[in-house]
């Protein structure tokens, strides 16, 4: 049993807004206090890497009954409530400065 996102690619894109967001407000604190002027954007880097969206909760469960001995008089209820899908990914961005 797993979930996922309904749509990965839009959360991903929507990840990545925020990065270059976050990213962009933290190097205009850093600016401001070095008393230097944020200019264009000179580069963009992107890992590029595979950002995992589905979550398995019931890993967890099953790895409590390792070995399955010590299950195989258990029963569960089984009443699972999805957890937030926390992900991240790196952007790197390169500003001029004056």
């Amino acid at each position: 049993m797993s979930y996922t996102v309904k749509d990965p690619e839009a959360a991903k894109n929507e990840l990545l807004g925020k990065a270059v967001k976050d990213a962009k407000e933290k190097a205009a604190v850093l600016t401001a206090a070095a008393g230097v002027t944020l200019k264009d954007i000179q580069s963009i880097d992107y890992s590029w890497g595979e950002i995992e969206f589905e979550v398995n909760p019931m890993n967890r469960l099953m790895r409590a009954c390792e070995p399955v001995a010590a299950c195989a008089d258990s029963s569960y209820d089984i009443d699972i409530e999805p957890d937030d899908i926390d992900v991240s990914d790196t952007v790197t961005v390169v500003w001029e400065i004056t």
